[in-house]
This record gives C-alpha cells, structure tokens and sequence, in this order.
C-alpha cells in the first residue's frame, strides 16, 4: 500500500471532527484489490492483460462505495491519493490547493509536453453478474467521468423507490464527432434492473459450490450472503 496515500482530504461528511475511520480505511483497502476495468478506445477493457469484454455485459454496481478526487501520478504509478466517498459528501479539493504547480517539474508526454501530475478521478466498485468477481472502473477522462455522472444521475431517479435493491447495469459505448480526432467514443452505463442485495453473486461461494440447477438459481435470487 502506497505510504503517500491520503484519504479523505477535501470535505469528508463525517464525524464531528471531520475525519471518518471507517470510510478511510474502507477507501485504502480497496484502493489496490481486485481487477480494475476501463474504457479505452471504444473498447471496454478488464485487468492488466487488458481483456475485451463484449458490449452489454452486466455488473452490479455498488453505488455506496463510488469515491471521487484527485491521483497524483509520477513514474507511471500512483504516488498520493485524494479521495473520498461521495455517498458520505466527500468534496475534492481545487487544483490549486494540491500543489506541484511548477510545470518545469512535470513529467512529459511523447511530444513534450508537459503533463499534471494531478488527475481527477472516479473510481466505482463493480460485481460481474456471472462470475461475482469484484472489479472498479476507474475514469480519469472527460468521458469516462460523464459516463459515470450519467449513471449517477439514472440513480438518483430511483434509488430512493428502490428500497433494499441494488442496480444491475449493462457496459455500452456512444459516439460523437471530435474536431481534430473524429469519431470518437464515450462508455455508457445503463441500468438494466434491479435485484436484491442478497442476491449479488459472490465469486467464493462460486467456487465452493457446484453449478445449482436453474429452479436452484430462481431460488437463490432471493437469499444469500449480503453483498453490499
């Protein structure tokens, strides 16, 4: 774990002294588990292979747990953390309240140019719906953040009618015509249903049990281990 990481700066809603045990360890423990997922070129991409997967492939999101803020990058790593949960009220911090402001200090990009070390972040806790593998989208892009903004916006809409149910969503891509790259594509996360909490797959009970029967399957939607 990264000794740099700071968790909770900005505007974490809390306890009366502002700072939340819970959320910050909860923030730094899943900061480096599980597969990360991200959309690059149109294609949505899952791990350090970068495995495709197919347009339309559903997770249930754990909107509970969508952190926002800043990452401070250098040698291709993640050198301090800034962020926060935003179900708690976290708020980030301006740009400029972050430092490292010098752009002779910069690290460059493959044409010189100078680069922010800072990057505004999203990150959201993802459960495959066949696998029960857990996974985070992270999205730094101006697309990938108002791919995530979207979704937050569709469940705004309906969560509160929702009661206990968590929303599955489906992986789709839009596109639109940018005046020096041309076509370009944005992710889209659509939510497709709803389901109980109880019944979000988990990858360890997978492995534990056998394959159940289809009637087996039906009945199970219904109870289990809650998830989130």
């Amino acid at each position: 774990m990264n000794q740099m990481t700071t968790v909770g700066a900005g505007g974490a809603v809390a306890t009366t002294s502002g700072y939340d045990p819970f959320a910050a360890y909860g923030q730094e423990a899943a900061a480096g588990s599980g597969n990360f997922l991200k959309f690059s070129k149109g294609e949505w991409l899952l791990g350090q292979n970068g495995d495709e997967l197919e347009l339309g492939h559903r997770f249930v999101a754990n909107m509970g747990e969508l952190s926002i803020g800043w990452i401070r990058w250098g040698d291709g790593k993640p050198q301090e953390r800034r962020m926060g949960l935003l179900p708690q009220g976290f708020r980030p911090e301006t740009r400029d309240a972050l430092g490292y402001m010098d752009q002779a200090l910069w690290e460059t990009d493959k044409e010189g140019k100078p680069v922010d070390p800072w990057t505004m972040t999203n990150e959201l806790p993802l459960v495959d719906l066949s696998t029960g593998e857990q996974v985070t989208f992270s999205a730094s892009s101006k697309g990938g953040i108002g791919g995530i903004g979207n979704l937050c916006k569709a469940y705004g809409r309906e969560y509160r009618l929702k009661g206990d149910l968590v929303p599955v969503i489906e992986l789709q891509r839009d596109s639109y015509m940018h005046p020096v790259y041309k076509k370009t594509y944005v992710p889209v996360l659509n939510i497709v249903d709803w389901i109980e909490n109880s019944g979000v797959p988990s990858a360890d009970e997978r492995e534990e049990k056998p394959e159940p029967e289809p009637a087996a399957k039906a009945k199970a939607a219904t109870g289990g281990r809650t998830r989130f």
